[in-house]
């Protein structure tokens, strides 16, 4: 499952190998594939109280194109 490319995608905190911050590893902003021909992006927010406020799970219908 992607985003659509009018949807912002982020870049998450963290990595492969030092792991990522909650919500990233699996965030669709951070996994979806971006538009070849540019892709906007925001920035992840320095601090997250209870859950990231960008964060979209696999499982939310953000109108993608499965």
């Amino acid at each position: 499952m992607s985003l659509p490319y009018d949807i912002d995608r982020c870049a998450g905190s963290g990595s492969d190998e030092e792991g990522w911050r909650e919500g990233c590893e699996t965030c669709l902003r951070r996994t979806s594939p971006g538009n070849p021909f540019g892709q906007w992006h925001i920035s992840p927010p320095p601090i997250i109280a209870f859950e990231c406020e960008y964060l979209i799970e696999p499982n939310e219908d953000k109108g993608s194109a499965a």
